[in-house]
């Protein structure tokens, strides 16, 4: 399933974690083992170097989710590590990671024009693109499986 948003309704969907790419779907998955560990007390970095098998991606998630968490107007919506489907948060950043991914700047502005402010932009866009290359040079996940 593309991520690219053809309508409103697009943004009300939830989309399955099978179905996205594996870029977008190590970053939603990544950025879950982050908030479990975060609620549990342990070092986010260490569960995401674990998860992701390498340093840099999981350095990389670290900023982009101090970034979210300055950028984004409402409380972000992660859905659990086990769950299949996406949260409307997380289906809008795997489509943000897409566009940053492929260098597609109008497109990333399309998505979170409205939701988010140029700065705020610039930095995601930023951010998502870096985090976008270090998760594509990283070997495939340690844990079992992609949950």
């Amino acid at each position: 399933m593309p991520l690219v948003p053809t309508s409103l309704a697009w943004l009300a969907r939830t989309v399955p974690l099978a179905a996205m790419p594996p870029v977008p779907r190590r970053l939603v998955t990544g950025m879950r083992h982050w908030a479990s560990a975060h609620r549990f007390g342990r070092w986010p970095v260490s569960v995401l170097q674990d998860h992701l098998g390498c340093a840099r991606a999981a350095a990389h998630l670290q900023l982009l989710v101090e970034e979210i968490g300055h950028a984004w107007p409402d409380p972000f919506c992660l859905g659990p590590p086990c769950c299949r489907q996406t949260s409307h948060d997380e289906t809008l950043l795997a489509a943000m990671i897409g566009a940053a991914a492929c260098a597609d700047r109008p497109g990333f502005d399309l998505l979170c024009a409205e939701m988010l402010n140029s700065d705020a932009r610039d930095r995601l866009y930023l951010s998502l693109g870096a985090v976008a290359v270090a998760l594509a040079k990283a070997p495939a996940a340690i844990s079992a499986g992609e949950h």
